[in-house]
């Protein structure tokens, strides 16, 4: 046997061996799981990241620099989203007691885990020797995998609102018809799930105090001790003692989690969002990659979990992208007849996007939608979505639709992972390239609107005129499982000519709704732009830009 083959076949036995690995422990934390209260695992999960920020009050700039890197916010997602998984999986069972022991091996069997993915990652990915990126994919195979597993992140959480208001807008009526309430109502909803997560700790501790604060007045006033009166001053404050209580199950119950209480979006649509007890079959079913991150998460899926007559967010970070997602389909299906009219207003709304949201931060910018123009090598009409031209700056920007591979696991999938990436950059690439091999074909060329069944010119564009020419790939939905994907495929998403080797940047509208709209918070293009204002950096100097929520 050649050294490469024996090679091979080691890294062949060694991904084998951390399958079987993974399996292992991804099943012991299902039992670990699934034998505890989930009220109660939820809020020992969320309690250490409030114990450790409270626990660093004191801690200089200096001293946290110096200490070891704290992962507890990567360890309590990657927990979180596995119980979300567990009790999407399996009933309730009868009898479950709570274990302090057992949680503290939860957290130590999340980190094994997650490390035997890395490991595995690595090992299936290295003997790719061609394929849909030529020889970067072996690379983008590997970063695709180790992103699906890892890759989360601490977004922007103050503006989850923006950005469901602005995407769900163009389906006002038909969200009011069926789950009555509109874009405005949802966004509000999903922003106050957001704030629960973020400040509810924060907020219940404040009450708690508020309250404690109270009973001790009232002692006084009676010349009592505390836990004498305690039963009195909760029979005459009934509001006051049960706001006590929600702050505390807030703090010790997974309360922060809880979507019915903390929002006043109606049931009808938290269950659509939402499994059952039991109701996920996948995940968990025999085969390879049962229980591992490598299958699809049911998060991904549906975002939600029902736990009595109440509906949870146990995972922060896949509430709004699988948010999203599942209620756009729950709304095709109960309303299959809006499926043209959807298509339509999604492709609008999308195409509009960069140039709307961006509004305030590209004035007197002439901005022209549906641009064709005569390819002059295929002699056939092309079109372009956004072209932006502002002061010496061109943007030309491509939009895309979702990503159905943000659900399919890319251990179990590549070539789907592939086929998105090309979808989602490449085209939007290619189709940026034949508008810049046009715009270099002549002194001046003319663009068309399609009206009435006829091109129509336009405008007229000089490439003289323009000092920096940015093309732009969009997409509406969350980019962060081609992110890495995407900046390490350089040879197929580097524009040339006189475009002096300028990368192609993709984002995403949350992205935009995540740099969103702030007078002295401009998003990162805005440094090519405004010349006359801003210092640029060199085009020639630009590496790739890849701008997503994660």
């Amino acid at each position: 046997m050649q050294p490469d083959d024996a090679a091979e076949q080691k890294r062949k036995e060694a991904a084998s061996s951390l399958l079987r690995d993974m399996e292992t422990t991804a099943a012991r934390m299902r039992a670990l799981i699934v034998a505890m209260p989930p009220h109660d695992l939820l809020g020992y999960i969320y309690a250490q990241r409030m114990m450790k920020a409270m626990s660093e009050q004191d801690i200089t700039a200096e001293e946290r620099e110096a200490a070891d890197p704290d992962d507890l916010i990567t360890e309590n997602q990657f927990l979180l989203e596995y119980v979300h998984a567990v009790l999407a999986s399996d009933p309730a069972p009868e009898k479950v007691n709570f274990d302090e022991e057992k949680c503290a091996e939860l957290f130590e069997l999340g980190r094994e885990l997650r490390q035997q993915a890395m490991f595995y990652a690595m090992a299936t990915s290295a003997d790719t020797k061609e394929g849909a990126f030529g020889p970067d994919t072996a690379d983008i195979e590997y970063h695709a995998k180790s992103t699906w597993v890892l890759l989360r992140g601490n977004r922007y959480q103050v503006l989850e609102g923006e950005f469901y208001r602005y995407v769900l807008a163009p389906h006002d009526d038909v969200l009011r018809e069926v789950y009555g309430v509109g874009a405005e109502e949802i966004a509000i909803g999903f922003q106050a799930m957001t704030d629960a997560t973020r400040s509810g700790h924060a907020d219940a501790i404040m009450e708690m105090m508020k309250q404690f604060d109270a009973v001790q007045a009232f002692a006084r006033a009676e010349g009592k001790r505390l836990e004498e009166v305690m039963e009195a001053w909760a029979a005459d404050n009934a509001e006051q003692a049960k706001a006590a209580g929600l702050a505390f199950d807030d703090m010790l119950r997974g309360g922060v989690a809880n979507v019915s209480r903390h929002t006043n979006l109606p049931s009808v649509l938290l269950a659509d969002l939402a499994y059952q007890r039991g109701e996920e079959k996948e995940f968990f079913a025999p085969g390879d990659h049962a229980g591992t991150p490598y299958r699809t998460l049911p998060a991904r899926k549906k975002p939600l979990i029902q736990l009595g007559s109440d509906y949870y967010a146990v995972d922060p970070c896949f509430t709004r992208d699988a948010g999203y997602r599942a209620l756009l389909f729950n709304l095709l299906q109960h309303k299959p007849d809006y499926k043209v009219a959807f298509n339509q207003r999604q492709k609008v709304m999308s195409e509009a996007a960069f140039a709307d949201i961006l509004n305030a931060q590209l004035p007197g910018a002439k901005v022209l939608q549906e641009v064709y123009y005569k390819d002059p090598a295929s002699k056939q009409w092309s079109e372009n979505d956004t072209l932006i031209l502002i002061e010496d700056v061109l943007f030309l920007v491509e939009a895309k639709a979702g990503a159905a591979a943000t659900i399919a696991s890319p251990a179990l999938d590549f070539g789907r992972h592939a086929q998105s990436v090309q979808d989602l950059v490449i085209k939007a690439y290619k189709q940026s390239e034949r508008f810049f091999n046009y715009l270099n074909s002549a002194d001046e060329v003319p663009l068309y609107h399609f009206v009435d069944g006829k091109y129509v010119e336009c405008a007229r564009v000089r490439r003289a005129d323009y000092r920096v020419m940015v093309p732009i790939g969009l997409t509406v939905e969350s980019f962060s499982p081609f992110s890495t994907s995407a900046r390490s495929c350089r040879k197929s998403s580097r524009c040339s000519g006189n475009m002096h080797s300028c990368h192609f940047p993709s984002m995403t509208c949350s992205c935009l709704s995540d740099c969103y709209l702030r007078p002295g918070s401009l998003p990162i293009i805005w440094k090519f732009d405004r010349p006359s204002q801003v210092c640029a950096a060199p085009i020639s100097s630009m590496k790739s830009i890849t701008l997503a929520p994660i």
